[in-house]
């Protein structure tokens, strides 16, 4: 019978958790990544009806938009990360990434005219392309070997709770700030 003490394969869940929050680096990655979900769930949730209120477009226009944004996601996930990963790291990338999405998000929320609005989209849509992978990269490399799939599902389960509660705050701050008070608080929040 194994020591009190000794690591079972079995333990309990809230040890895994507990294991990441006092880990640097997890910890880390952790916030980072309920923090960015938020705010990211939330624009995504609120853009079609920021737009309409902003430039009177429709389900067309609204469409539109985020098939260029998700073929642009497509070539900066599968081209420019790795990319940028081999010449700068995760870290500086995973920077760089949330530097493009607080920009993109201010660029959004004072945008003057539509053309503007989707230059903000584009480097929203870059930052997170970038963003995204290396986090899990991140998580990856500083988990244990033995416990990488427990600290990923960890991070993964974080950011479904982001998905939830993003589009809550966001619908409130739209529909009771103003509704360019998500891009707002997402820029603050990233």
């Amino acid at each position: 019978r194994p020591e009190p003490s000794a690591r079972t394969p079995h333990r309990p869940r809230i040890e895994g958790f507990r294991e990441a929050l006092a880990h640097v680096v997890i910890s880390r990655i952790l916030a980072i990544s309920f923090i960015v979900v938020v705010g990211f769930a939330g624009i995504e949730a609120t853009y079609g009806l920021w737009t309409q209120a902003r430039f009177g477009w429709g389900p067309r226009q609204i469409g539109l938009a985020f098939m260029v944004i998700g073929l642009l996601g497509a070539f900066c996930q599968g081209w420019l990360s790795g990319r940028l990963v081999r010449r700068h790291g995760e870290p500086r990338t995973l920077s760089g990434g949330l530097v493009f999405m607080a920009v993109g998000l201010v660029v959004q929320w004072l945008s003057p005219t539509w053309p503007v609005a989707i230059l903000g989209f584009a480097l929203v849509c870059i930052g997170q392309s970038i963003c995204f992978p290396n986090l899990t990269a991140l998580v990856s490399q500083a988990a244990p070997p033995d416990r990488q799939g427990e600290m990923l599902g960890l991070n993964m389960s974080g950011m479904a709770l982001a998905r939830i509660g993003g589009p809550v705050l966001a619908g409130e701050l739209f529909s009771l700030v103003a509704p360019g008070a998500p891009f707002a608080v997402a820029a603050l929040l990233i």
